[in-house]
C-alpha cells in the first residue's frame, strides 16, 4: 500500500473516530445507553443480519443480468461474492469497493474491468433514482423534522462547485478542439478504450433482456434496507411506535451519513441517525443506541460475509490458475 494510500485511509478513519466520538460525548447518561443497546432483542438482529445478506445477494444476480447484454456470462455464486467482497473492501477503504468487485470478477470470469465499471455505473444510476424517490417521500412525510435536521447544518459552498464545473467544461472542451492531437498519445488511446468500455457497460442496460427481473431485484434490495433497519427499531421498546415514513426518514439520514468517507461509515452513520431520532422528538441516547445497533450488526454481517466471499474467489482462482 504505498503512503498517499496509507494517509488517506488514516484521515478517513480519523474523522470516523471524532464523529464516532463526538456522538458518544453527547450523550450525558452513559448508563443508560449501554441499558438501552442490551435491550435490543435478539431475533431482531438477527433477522436484520439476514436482510442484509439477501440484498447483496440480490445485488450480486442484477449484475449478472446486466452482463448478459454485453455476451458475458458471470457465474451467479461468484457474482454474489464479488459484490461481498466489495462491502468488505468499503469497511476497511472507503470508495474501494466498486473497483474491488470489478477486479475479482475480471480475475475469476475474465470479463474486461471497463465494461464490468460501466455496468456498476449502470446500477448506481438506478439506485440514486429510487434514493432521490425515498427521500422526497421522508422528506415531505417529516417536512418538520426535516427543517430541524437542516437547522444548523453546513451546506456546500455552491461557488466553489460551480467553479470546479466550469473548470471541468473548459478541459472537456480543449479535449474537443484538440482531439485528433491527444489521440495521437498512447495514454489518451488507452483512456479512449477504457471509456469505450465503460460505455459498452452502461449501454447494456438499454439492452438487457431481463429488464422485469432487474427491476424485481432493485425492488428487493431497497425493501430489504428498510427492513433490516425496521426489525432493529421494532427490537426496541420505545421504538415501537414509530411509522413507516419516520423510519424512512431514519433510514435517508443514515444513508447520507454513509457518504462521508469513513471505514465502514463508523461515526457518521451514528451521527447522522442520532440526528434523524432527535429531529423527530427521540431522545438523542435512544437514537445512537439504535444507530449503534443496526451498524455493529450490518458491519459483523459484511465482515463475516465478505471474509468467507474473499476466500472463496482466493480459491476459484488459484484452481483456475492450476487447471
Amino acid at each position: 500500500m504505498k503512503a498517499k494510500q496509507v494517509l488517506t485511509y488514516v484521515v478517513s478513519l480519523g474523522i470516523g473516530v471524532v464523529l464516532f466520538y463526538g456522538a458518544f460525548s453527547f450523550i450525558d447518561d452513559k448508563e443508560a445507553l449501554w441499558d438501552t443497546m442490551r435491550s435490543a432483542r435478539w431475533e431482531g438482529i438477527a433477522a436484520s443480519f439476514v436482510m442484509g445478506y439477501l440484498a447483496i445477494v440480490s445485488r450480486g444476480l442484477r449484475w449478472g443480468i446486466l452482463l448478459e447484454p454485453l455476451g458475458r456470462k458471470a457465474g451467479k455464486a461468484r457474482s454474489v461474492h464479488a459484490v461481498a467482497f466489495a462491502y468488505f473492501a468499503n469497511t476497511f477503504v472507503p470508495r474501494s469497493g466498486e473497483l474491488a468487485r470489478c477486479a475479482a470478477l475480471n480475475q475469476t470470469d475474465d470479463i474486461p474491468v471497463d465494461e464490468l465499471f460501466g455496468t456498476v455505473i449502470s446500477e448506481r444510476v438506478i439506485d440514486f433514482a429510487f434514493l432521490m424517490v425515498l427521500t422526497a417521500a421522508a422528506v415531505l412525510g417529516n417536512l418538520p423534522a426535516f427543517i430541524q435536521l437542516l437547522d444548523g447544518a453546513v451546506l456546500p459552498d455552491l461557488s466553489k462547485l460551480i467553479a470546479l464545473g466550469a473548470i471541468a467544461l473548459g478541459l472537456v472542451g480543449i479535449g474537443v478542439w484538440k482531439r485528433k492531437a491527444l489521440m495521437a498519445l498512447p495514454f489518451a488511446q488507452r483512456i479512449a478504450q477504457f471509456l469505450a468500455g465503460v460505455w459498452n457497460g452502461l449501454n447494456s442496460i438499454r439492452h438487457m433482456k431481463q429488464k422485469g427481473s432487474f427491476m424485481a431485484h432493485t425492488f428487493f434490495i431497497w425493501f430489504m434496507y428498510f427492513f433490516m433497519a425496521w426489525v432493529i427499531f421494532k427490537s426496541f421498546d420505545e421504538v415501537q411506535d414509530i411509522t413507516v415514513l419516520q423510519a424512512l426518514f431514519i433510514m435517508v439520514a443514515g444513508g447520507f451519513g454513509m457518504v462521508i468517507p469513513a471505514p465502514g461509515g463508523v461515526g457518521s452513520y451514528q451521527w447522522a441517525v442520532m440526528s434523524g431520532f432527535m429531529a423527530l422528538g427521540f431522545g438523542k441516547a435512544l437514537g445512537l443506541a439504535v444507530a449503534n445497533i443496526i451498524w455493529f450488526t450490518q458491519t459483523a454481517m459484511i465482515v463475516t460475509m465478505g471474509g468467507i466471499a474473499y476466500i472463496y474467489l482466493l480459491v476459484y482462482r488459484l484452481r483456475k490458475d492450476r487447471a
